[in-house]
């Protein structure tokens, strides 16, 4: 249930907080108060379309943020919805918010987590459902008519896991098609394929190999000059009568004779041993590299030829030699699904097929029974209606079967309410020929109809009064009290029949404050609630014979018990009878 609201910089309300409770709760106040604008903030958090000029002046946004306690069942319907945003912990209180911005801007968050509109409006439909004279968001929406005739049947289970086998199918069927147009087109690409990999796997390049090679490359460009210089590096350090190493070893003899009378030639002996060290191994590498500076004639052009084959194969390959073992195993799983193309899409093909079989013959199951269910719906409906002083009303639940091969993500039906207020007349669609007092009782009796399998936890109705007064409003008031006794009820209205049902009431206030309008909702005590009865029964002057009225209507909706609802599996057995 929705447990409490919180609006800000909405039109006339500047900051209103609410705190709900179960039952019905009643909200009344002048026209113009900005009851309505409740609603609104409502329907915001239910994913409707956000408008810049709905922002109160003066204010950046306007903000709608409401916790909702949910109970098992909505908990269950809401898994999935909570498991793609990542909530897991603390799903019992339920926080969405949303934000209108000056600029046309928004956020809507679900549980601190930002979410799209999409998202929200998902989450936001299991929660509430508002029924006004201008928003009918799930009776006058012929797409949810077959929801609500499922709901009635008890056939929710059952639609939900078709739902899930007509999206395995679609996924199994575009996969096959996926597959058929790139066999369509997999002669041409496995001959690339084969191209490329024969190409890689005959270059075969070896990891590091490239700049290796641009190295030797280097060095064979200019192998003589290096060849020349590495023999007579040798030469002079090593290898000729007046070499460095020789003329550094006579040096060191005499310095060793005086290194133990003098410091300083014990310092010198020092520094010509290691610089005898390093001549000799700078003529050790000299001659190695003299010995690796031998070649054969054609070494420098196999080794450009090699480095040719490899830059080539680099600018084809995206410029990572590096990245080919990757590319390469992939080019052979690719090449392999087409080479096996025909026995992959006609498995796929089997496997959507086996899908489809199944589909059709639960969509069928569930089109014989909603068949069955469609005409007590109807009955039931009017027998409420009845109640409601139009005692001679029709309303057909119509099911009709798609055409051939349109079956779609709820079977093979197509379901929608007809209606006719007048004997003789025919039934039409129900949002087109009801008037406004009708439709706001033929929208009252349906949800009375469904209150145990409706799946919404709170409902909002919104001067769904209009037109109607005395004996038909009590009677609209206690289909309302007796709504509330299975889904959370928020209703706005004018009529005191109606507020007497009240379990908790609230008045909408407009006040002038600093040369601005603002509105306020106070929670009415037990007295409160009498001078207001008194007030909507009188007008501005409350008289004592209003009040005693006011008295009367409340302890009349009290002293009627709620109406008890036939168990649904009866109504569903008496549907099938029929």
């Amino acid at each position: 249930m929705l447990s409490y609201l919180h609006i800000r910089g909405l039109a006339l309300l500047d900051d209103v907080a609410l705190e709900l409770g179960r039952g019905m709760n009643v909200l009344t106040g002048e026209t113009g108060a900005g009851k309505s604008i409740i609603v609104d903030a409502l329907a915001l958090l239910r994913g409707a379309r956000g408008r810049a000029e709905i922002v109160r002046q003066g204010a950046d946004a306007a903000r709608a943020s409401a916790q909702f306690e949910l109970d098992a069942g909505a908990l269950r319907r809401l898994g999935p919805a909570l498991d793609e945003l990542g909530i897991g912990e603390g799903r019992e209180a339920l926080v969405l918010e949303r934000v209108v911005g000056r600029a046309g801007r928004g956020r809507s968050v679900v549980q601190a987590v930002l979410t799209t509109q999409g998202m929200l409006e998902r989450v936001g439909e299991q929660l509430i459902d508002i029924c006004s004279q201008h928003e009918h968001h799930s009776l006058t929406h012929v797409a949810r008519h077959i929801d609500l005739l499922d709901a009635y049947a008890g056939l929710d289970a059952e639609a939900g896991a078709y739902a899930e086998q007509y999206r395995e199918w679609q996924a199994a069927a575009q996969a096959a098609a996926d597959l058929r147009r790139r066999a369509a087109e997999g002669a041409a690409r496995a001959d690339f394929l084969r191209f490329q990999i024969e190409e890689i796997e005959r270059v075969s390049p070896e990891p590091g190999e490239l700049a290796a090679l641009r190295q030797r490359a280097v060095l064979l460009r200019d192998a003589h000059r290096w060849a020349a210089f590495a023999r007579q590096a040798h030469d002079v350090l090593y290898e000729s009568d007046d070499a460095i190493a020789g003329r550094l070893a006579i040096l060191l003899d005499e310095a060793r004779r005086g290194a133990d009378s003098s410091r300083l030639l014990g310092e010198i002996q020092e520094q010509l041993v290691a610089a005898q060290v390093a001549c000799e191994e700078a003529a050790a590498a000299a001659a190695r590299f003299a010995n690796e500076m031998s070649f054969e004639p054609g070494d420098l052009e196999q080794v450009e030829e090699r480095l040719h084959e490899l830059e080539t194969l680099k600018r084809k390959h995206g410029g990572d030699l590096e990245a080919l073992p990757a590319r390469l195993t992939a080019m052979r799983e690719e090449l392999s699904q087409l080479d096996h193309a025909d026995a992959h899409l006609e498995a796929l093909d089997a496997r959507a097929q086996e899908l489809l079989d199944k589909c059709l013959q639960r969509a069928a199951g569930l089109h014989a029974r909603r068949a069955a269910a469609a005409e007590g719906l109807g009955r039931a409906v009017e027998a409420e209606l009845a109640a409601l002083h139009i005692p001679r009303a029709r309303l057909e639940a119509r099911v009709e079967e798609l055409p051939p091969g349109q079956l779609g993500p709820r079977g093979l039906d197509r379901v929608e309410f007809m209606f006719s207020a007048n004997p003789g007349e025919p039934v039409a669609a129900l949002n087109r020929v009801a008037s406004g007092g009708e439709l706001s009782r033929v929208l009252l009796a349906i949800k009375s109809v469904l209150s145990t399998g409706d799946s919404v936890t709170t409902y909002v109705f919104d001067e769904v009064d209009a037109g109607v007064g005395g004996a038909v409003a009590e009677a609209i008031g206690r289909r309302l009290h007796a709504a509330s006794r299975q889904r959370q009820v928020l209703c706005i209205t004018h009529l005191p029949q109606i507020a007497a049902f009240a379990d908790a009431h609230f008045r909408v206030e407009k006040h002038t404050q600093a040369g601005r309008t603002i509105t306020r909702v106070v929670k009415l005590s037990e007295d409160e609630r009498v001078e207001e009865l008194a007030r909507m029964l009188g007008g501005s002057r409350v008289t004592t014979s209003a009040r005693e009225h006011a008295h009367a209507l409340i302890a009349e909706a009290r002293s009627t018990p709620p109406r008890k609802k036939e168990p649904r599996a009866g109504r569903r057995a008496q549907a099938s009878q029929s």
